[in-house]
């Protein structure tokens, strides 16, 4: 059973920002994240790309993915 924090989201994040092509960027949330393949995940994980982000604030990814 997840519990809910205080903001009204379950986990640790509620979106994530990932580095695309040219320099963009691209935002998603947790659900879409969660979709990616395994791999992809981890390889943002590894690489310190990805960007965790609750209500707004950005989160240390480690903080993120205790939820």
């Amino acid at each position: 059973m997840e519990i809910m924090n205080a903001m009204g989201t379950t986990g640790g994040y509620d979106r994530v920002r990932l580095p695309g092509p040219n320099g963009t960027a691209r935002d998603l949330s947790r659900r879409q994240f969660e979709a990616l393949p395994l791999r992809e995940r981890v390889s943002y994980l590894i690489e310190g790309t990805a960007q965790f982000f609750r209500g707004g604030q950005p989160i240390n990814p480690s903080d993120a993915m205790k939820g």
